[in-house]
């Protein structure tokens, strides 16, 4: 096994204290909701105002199968990026938005986590249910990236992309 460094005692030891900035948190749960409305809306336009020059949308867990850089979808930069929502737009449906979520923020407001489950019915038809982790970086007002974790074998079957390149998922059990 590869020696992964820095371990997470080593970087236990040196997580620094986050000042407390209730005014930059303010501006990071605005900017927040403007995103996932724009995102649930599937509106281009109010989305890119939104985000950084350099943006970046990682999705480390899909349907690759493998973690290693490389291996996974990433987006950089706001072209890159609204690239990557103008194509998931186009596959997605009807959508509930985030439901059932969890919202974490560090003191700074610089580093937001959600937990959230999707349910939306994708352009094809295929029903979509997921469950997400996202970890979402906010600079100056804006999002500056994104890392999206989900069950890739949930999106593999709603978006008909194949798990490990050559497996197709035709089902799934019953979300009911």
């Amino acid at each position: 096994m590869n020696d992964y460094r820095p371990d997470f005692y080593e970087v236990l030891a040196t997580l620094p204290q986050p000042a407390d900035d209730p005014s930059s948190r303010a501006q990071t749960r605005q900017v927040l909701h403007d995103y996932f409305r724009a995102v649930d809306a599937h509106d281009l336009e109010a989305l890119r105002p939104l985000m950084t020059d350099d943006v970046f949308v990682e999705i480390p867990f899909n349907e690759s199968g493998r973690t290693e850089d490389g291996f996974f979808r990433v987006y950089r930069g706001i072209d890159e990026v609204m690239n990557f929502w103008a194509a998931a737009f186009a596959a997605e449906g009807k959508s509930d938005g985030l439901l059932a979520t969890e919202i974490t923020e560090s003191p700074d407001g610089s580093v937001v986590f959600v937990e959230a489950r999707a349910r939306l019915t994708m352009a094809s038809g295929r029903e979509y249910r997921n469950r997400y982790v996202m970890r979402i970086e906010v600079r100056g007002g804006k999002i500056a990236g994104t890392r999206e974790y989900y069950n890739p074998i949930t999106s593999a079957y709603a978006f008909q992309r194949p798990i490990a390149g050559h497996l197709a998922v035709d089902a799934l059990p019953d979300h009911r």
